[in-house]
């Protein structure tokens, strides 16, 4: 099969880049004593209820990874764009007790100088739910940036990494 048609080199396909990518959240929110199911079901919806499957989650927490990369050409994948602004709908229908945490394995550009999450957060910050927590992750050195909704700015900005683990007590 020709990898070409995958936007990352070196994995069989875009799905395989997700999971794997998954798995990294998982061990990671695992050691710090974050225990998270694979697929958790949650009732989401307008009016009607249907479940709905985040990559993880629990009784208080629902997670969604993306592993997405900038375009060859270093443009956004607006196609890719569009699925994470799936997710947020899919975060702001599901119910208030739950933490959300959006996890993007960082992926940096240096024509705009900056990461595909900054890149969202700057061009559709009015789809992001206030109360989701945005999490750029550095699978090279298991770094990671945090960002949180802040009320003067009405967008989501970059705060210090206790806010994490702050946020999960």
């Amino acid at each position: 099969m020709d990898n070409n048609n995958f936007q990352r080199k070196g994995v069989k396909s875009n799905t395989e880049a997700g999971k794997i990518f998954e798995k990294i959240i998982y061990n990671f929110l695992e050691k710090n004593n974050v225990i998270l199911e694979n697929q958790k079901k949650v009732k989401i919806g307008i009016k009607a209820k249907k479940d709905h499957a985040f990559d993880l989650g629990n009784d208080s927490i629902i997670v969604e990874c993306k592993s997405q990369t900038w375009t060859e050409s270093g443009n956004a994948p607006s196609a890719k764009i569009k699925n994470w602004s799936d997710a947020m709908f899919s975060f702001y229908l599901a119910p208030g007790k739950y933490k959300k945490l959006f996890f993007v394995e960082m992926s940096y550009n240096q024509k705009y100088c900056k990461t595909l999450l900054e890149y969202f957060i700057e061009h559709y910050f009015y789809l992001i739910p206030s109360d989701v927590l945005l999490i750029d992750y550095y699978t090279d050195n298991n770094n990671f940036e945090v960002y949180a909704y802040n009320e003067k700015e009405k967008m989501h900005v970059r705060q210090e990494k206790d806010y994490l683990w702050n946020y999960l007590r």
